[in-house]
């Protein structure tokens, strides 16, 4: 009797509950696998809005879900009503303006960009995959190298609509912004947001060799203190080789303006797109499981000395003081991480948390989820296993 109300919601090419269908989304880009009951794709509010109120009057477990392109098993959830928001993929206003732009949550970067790029425009944080949805992005608070410049998602979102677990509608601006993005489908399914959007982009770039992070950070403090610093991105000699540099520790710099030594924007935009290939580089050579953390500057020599000992990379956004490396398999993965809380480091701070990193979830974070979902989302049904 559910899943025949559910139907009725949706166009009967929206509704899936073939089990071909439910295989395919069974799993995301983290590896892990969950064999849902249904899957719905509403394209407007109101269809939306009636499958959150059924949901939560039969206390259904639903999953937001974009693209899966997750690395963190956000979308994956066994026997859940899995909402594929791809639907809401139109693109409503661009104001050259004020220099921003309606966009619908399910609109992937890849078009988001071709659409922008017409008016001279671009997003500013630029995802390694342009496959992922903006919701999805959104949601997750997704950091990319940009974000030295730019910041986060609270800092380029103007305005989200949303509904939470009861089926209401929200607007929020400001500071009530806080309350929907990052926090993972959880306290709300994020519908249309309204980006800042710029023309700024990479024009120069800056490749110092360095000695360790030490000598990076050197840098780091310099560079904090310039205009139109890009991306300040840390390589150790196993990354530096795959962005074909010489195998020595480098720090690469991105600038919108003049100041770096490589201005041909050929040369930038090659080193540039190797950086944001790397995770799948590695990925290639059997490095599939990333790992990420959010370090003070005294516990980044030793993120990098233990990434030595286990024989993995280190890069990351040095910057930003997240630091990154990929492990071989799940036992090196975990292991490496609890070495990570064991030196008071915080575990994740790029990609979310999902259902991989639950344990790894600040209290702080948890505690202010929590506080939400008693308002947004009382019968627990958006994104259970995720933070809380």
């Amino acid at each position: 009797m559910m899943h025949r109300a559910l139907r009725r919601m949706v166009a009967l090419e929206d509704y899936f509950e073939d089990e071909e269908t439910r295989r395919a989304y069974s799993y995301d880009a983290s590896g892990a696998e969950g064999l849902p009951a249904v899957i719905v794709r509403p394209r407007h509010n109101e269809q939306l809005r009636r499958i959150l109120v059924h949901a939560n009057r039969y206390k259904l477990k639903v999953i937001p879900r974009g693209s899966g392109t997750g690395t963190r098993a956000g979308a994956v959830r066994k026997d859940a009503l899995i909402i594929d928001m791809r639907g809401f993929d139109t693109i409503t206003r661009l104001d050259t303006q004020l220099h921003t732009v309606d966009v619908g949550a399910g609109v992937t970067v890849a078009a988001l960009a071709r659409a922008l790029e017409k008016k001279g425009y671009h997003f500013p944080l630029v995802p390694a995959n342009s496959v992922a949805t903006i919701g999805g992005l959104a949601a997750t608070n997704h950091v990319t190298e940009e974000s030295q410049l730019f910041g986060d998602w609270n800092d380029l979102v103007e305005r989200a609509e949303s509904f939470d677990g009861l089926g209401r509608f929200h607007t929020s601006k400001g500071k009530e912004l806080d309350k929907v993005l990052g926090k993972e489908g959880t306290t709300g399914v994020l519908v249309t947001l309204r980006l800042k959007i710029t023309k700024q982009r990479a024009r120069t770039l800056d490749v110092f060799e360095v000695d360790n992070p030490s000598a990076a950070l050197s840098h780091v403090e310099r560079l904090s203190h310039m205009r139109g610093v890009l991306s300040i991105e840390y390589l150790d000699a196993a990354a530096s080789q795959l962005l074909g540099l010489d195998k020595e520790e480098h720090l690469l710099v991105a600038y919108t303006s003049d100041a770096g030594g490589y201005k041909d924007i050929v040369k930038v935009e090659s080193l540039l797109a190797a950086r944001k290939r790397l995770t799948s580089t590695l990925w290639s050579q059997g490095y599939t499981h990333e790992i990420e953390a959010s370090l003070e500057e005294e516990q980044i020599e030793r993120f990098a000395a233990r990434c030595k000992q286990a024989g993995q990379p280190c890069y990351g956004h040095i910057g930003l003081g997240i630091m990154l490396t990929a492990a071989k398999d799940t036992k090196a993965a975990e292991s490496f991480r609890n070495g990570l809380v064991s030196i008071g480091a915080m575990v994740g701070g790029k990609h979310g948390y999902g259902r991989l990193l639950h344990d790894y979830v600040p209290d702080q974070v948890r505690k202010d989820v929590r506080k939400l979902k008693e308002e947004r989302d009382y019968n627990e049904v958006l994104n259970p296993g995720v933070i809380v």
